[in-house]
This record gives C-alpha cells, structure tokens and sequence, in this order.
C-alpha cells in the first residue's frame, strides 16, 4: 500500500483499550479487570474475609470452619488462581492495544515525514526559482527517516526470541485468555462437585490437593505474569527509542524548513524592494506626465486667451529634468495610490485585459479624493517636522471646509488614477 493509502485509511481516532474488547468473552474479562482493578474491589475483601473470620471465631461458622479457617484457605488460593488469569487476561489486552498504537504512530510519522518530504521538495523548487537554479540550503534529511520506512514499529512478538522466549509467549497467549479463565474455574468447580458427591475420594473437604495445585499453578502463572511484564517493559523500551527518534527527526526537519525559508525570506525581501522601487519610480512619473500634461494644456489655453506666451508654454518638463526633491515628492503620491485603493477594496495589476479594469463609481471617487487629501496633510505635517523651510506655515483646511472648486480639483484628480496607474502598465481591479 503506498503512502498516500496509508495516510487516507489510517485511523481518526487513537487506539484505546476498548478497541480490543470484542466479543462476549472479552466484554466479560474488561468487566472482570476493571471491577477487579479497582480499590473498592480491594475493600469488599478485606470486609468480606475480616467478617468471615469473625463468623468462624465467635459466631455460627466456629463449628463449620474453625481456625486455622481450612475453607477460607481454599476459596483464598481459588480466589488467587482467578486473579492470576485475569492479570493475564488484562495483559493480553493491554499489550494488544500497546502494539496498535506502535503501529498507528509508525503510521502518523509515517505520513508526516512525507508531507515534510513534499514540503521540502517544495522548498527546493522555490530556491531554484528565487536564485537561478540553486539550492538555498545545502543539507540532507534526518537519517533516521530512511531507517524508519524499513524498519517496522516494534511489536511484543519481537521480543519473543529464542525457545524460552517462545515458550513464554504461548503460555501469556494461552492462559491470558478467557478460556483459561473458564477452564480454571470450571474444573475447580467439577473437582469440588465431584468430592460432595462421592465420585472422587482422594480429595476431601478441605481440598487439601486442590489448594496445593491451585498453589503450584499460582507460582507458574506469576513467573509467567513477570515475563510479560518484561516483555512489555522491552517493547515499550523500543517504541519510546521509535518515538523519540521520530520526535527528533520532525525537529530536524522543521529547522531545515525554517533555515530554509529564512533564506528565501531574504531573497524576498530584496526582489520586493527592487519591484517596489521600480513601480514607484514607474507610477511617479506617470503622476508627473499626466499633471505635466494638464498643467500644460492649462498655459496653453491661457495662452491663448490672454495672448501672452510664456517661455515655458510649448515645453514638456521632462522627469530627468525634476529636481530630486520634486520627484520625491510625485514618488510620495505614487506610494499613496495603492493604500488608497486598498481602503476603497480594489487593487492595481499589472496590466492582463483592460477590459477587466475597474470603473470608479461617484462614492469611490469621492472616498480617493479625501483620502489622498488626508494623506496629503499628513504628509505635510511630517515634512513641516523634518524640514520646516520645506512648506509654508499656511494650516490646511479640512476637507468638509475645502471651497467647491478646491474640492472639485481633488475629485478630478482621484478620477484620473485608472488612468496614471494604465500610463506605469497597470491596471485597477475590484477585490471579491
């Protein structure tokens, strides 16, 4: 199955003990082990054995079960032995549920390494395309990644090695069953049945030969409870080396990732500024050229109404012809323009299919022309701080106090930005 599969099928849930209660009998071995398990449990029967003992010592059960209490022997080593198999039984969930949850997180890390993968490879187009073909960053993956797509999430059958370890592994598998648990307890039930009613006779009340048996069986179930233990303690040894190694190869993946786009960051960063600087320069003397050309249509006409030519009538200033501060200043409103334009919800392009430009409505226009003037005061004001030479001492008036014709000089001026912005190759759209 490949990664893909794997990262579509696997589980959207963890793994819990619950998952392996299947079935009648399991259901019946989770009641047993969390009831059992419990400290109320460990209570009943400290109160049940300390009233028994009161019963047989002073009460009517001193006849029946005298000290040293033979009976409550008996049932104790038959009470032990019921234990003992459901320990196993509990264990035999647990290390089932243990081995899923190796494998779901073999699985997790799994796809995460290669959603990484896919993220670096990314990455490393990315570089090859901000630096002409170059790689950012020069250095290899985790090797515990490659080590880990062969090598399997640990499991407690692993821990199964040689014929002692074998041995050991059948009888968990075998006793930590339900079927033990009824086997042992059926046939305890059909040797004590089978003395009431006579058929055998070489194990009376008190069952001497049981509770020796039960004894003997109790001493082999808890070495073989301790070898679990330690087969679960391995496995768990493994899959906390497992975690860790994959914990620390996300890490090491993670800063490669970040050293990484740290680098494209700054070769971002200069791209950016030399694009900004560039459309700056292109939309200044684009606002240059068109007021340049209005103010010149302005001395032509009065020109021609009053019959006096000044020199500069028939001439073009140039913008290499600007002083530096002049261009600043066009370059200040250029910036301008696309703040404005953000505020109002359009942007500017470069130029795709004029017919897709954006026409300004009334309201638009209107909200251009008190932003670039608000703008305009607030840049007056910073330039009055710098340099105080640099403007007059005159305040500006606020906008609702503008006279109409003022008012209308700024309106047309906020009009002609599609087209400034068509003159530097761009072109106005309305955000979505």
């Amino acid at each position: 199955m490949s990664i893909d599969s794997r990262i579509r099928q696997r589980r959207a849930n963890p793994v819990s003990i619950a998952d392996e209660r299947v079935g009648v009998n399991d259901a019946v071995a989770a009641v047993l082990t969390r009831w059992v398990g419990s400290m109320p449990a460990l209570y009943t029967a400290l109160l049940a054995f300390t009233v028994y003992m009161a019963l047989a010592t002073w009460g009517p059960l001193r006849h029946a079960d005298p000290y040293p209490f033979p009976f409550l022997l008996f049932l104790n080593n038959v009470t032990q032995l019921v234990l003992c198999l459901v320990i196993l039984v509990g264990q035999r969930v647990l290390s089932g549920a243990a081995d899923r949850r190796a494998v779901q997180t073999y699985e997790n890390a799994e796809a995460i390494f290669h959603q990484v993968a896919d993220l670096q490879a990314h990455l490393d187009r990315q570089d090859r395309v901000l630096s002409r073909g170059l790689s950012l960053l020069d250095t290899s993956e985790h090797p515990w990644i490659e080590r880990h797509r062969v090598q399997h999430p640990p499991q407690a059958a692993d821990q199964a090695i040689g014929v002692n370890g074998r041995i050991a592994a059948w009888l968990t598998v075998k006793l930590g069953s339900v079927w033990g648990f009824y086997l042992a307890l059926g046939s305890q039930a059909v040797w004590i049945l089978l003395a009431e009613t006579g058929i055998q006779t070489i194990d009376p009340y008190p069952f001497a030969f049981m509770s020796f048996l039960s004894t003997l069986a109790q001493l082999v179930f808890m070495i073989v409870i301790m070898v679990g233990q330690d087969v679960l303690g391995r496995t768990g040894d493994r899959r906390s080396q497992q975690t860790f190694l994959d914990a620390e190869a996300i890490l090491h993946e993670c800063r490669r990732m970040k050293a990484r786009l740290d680098a494209q960051d700054r070769v971002l960063d200069s791209l950016t500024g030399y694009v900004t600087r560039q459309v700056t320069e292109l939309l200044g003397q684009a606002v240059h050229d068109t007021r340049e050309r209005l103010d010149h249509q302005a001395r032509v006409h009065a020109a021609m109404t009053t019959g006096e030519v000044p020199p500069e009538a028939a001439a073009l200033r140039r913008w290499e012809d600007l002083t530096d501060r002049a261009r600043e200043k066009h370059r200040a409103q250029a910036r301008r323009i696309g703040e404005n334009l953000a505020a109002i919800g359009c942007f500017m392009v470069p130029t795709v299919d004029p017919a897709l430009s954006a026409d300004l409505d009334d309201e638009e226009v209107r909200a251009l022309a008190r932003l670039e003037y608000r703008r305009w005061i607030a840049d007056r004001v910073a330039r009055r701080t710098i340099d105080p030479e640099d403007v007059d001492d005159a305040e500006p008036l606020p906008w609702e106090e503008l006279p109409e014709t003022a008012r209308m000089r700024h309106l047309q001026a906020a009009r002609r930005i599609p087209g400034v912005v068509a003159r530097a190759g761009f072109q106005v759209l309305r955000g979505s």
